[in-house]
């Protein structure tokens, strides 16, 4: 005799069991019905139109960093602070507007990302140290480091899209899905 067979008969002689009732129907008629979104083909005319003016109306590509004018460039005498600084603070409002408008546009990986944080965090501590400086003998080379970093992150921050720019020829004419 073989206990098994009991609790098989004994199993099969239980009731079957009723499935709960399904929540999705009552979880359906409680949420807003839901909106169908429209293709965006209609705006993209107005997309390209707009992005067609705008490169027609900016004065420089965003893309590119501020060029030093020609006085820059030329070798000339170390200009007095009292000259100078004005063009160091034209000068970093400029970088700081590009690199406004590079970080919007470009990704960055996550090298790129912790230099640019560390130099941010530089140009932090020169901003600070400028706030305490007491006189434009002191402020100038601190303008000058801080152009200077500025710079830098201009440099890590747009190549990413200088990478791109330079991918073209790499881009094949069909991609696989």
């Amino acid at each position: 005799m073989n206990p098994h067979d009991d609790l098989g008969s004994a199993l099969r002689a239980l009731p079957l069991a009723q499935a709960p009732d399904d929540l999705w129907p009552r979880l359906a008629a409680a949420l807003p019905p839901a909106r169908r979104r429209k293709p965006l083909r209609a705006a993209w005319p107005a997309a390209i139109a707009a992005a067609l003016l705008l490169a027609l109306v900016w004065p420089r590509s965003p893309l590119s960093p501020p060029s030093p004018s020609v006085a820059e460039t030329q070798v000339a005498p170390a200009p007095a602070p009292a000259d100078e600084l004005p063009a160091l603070r034209d000068r970093s409002q400029d970088l700081e507007r590009w690199l406004g408008v590079l970080a919007r546009q470009s990704p960055q990986d996550a090298r790129s990302l912790m230099a640019a944080a560390e130099i941010a965090d530089l140009v932090g501590l020169v901003d600070a140290q400028l706030s305490v400086a007491r006189d434009d003998q002191e402020a100038v080379p601190l303008w000058r480091q801080r152009v200077g970093l500025l710079e830098d992150l201009a440099a890590i921050r747009s190549l990413p899209v200088t990478a791109l720019a330079n991918q073209d020829a790499a881009i094949p004419d069909s991609i696989p899905l």
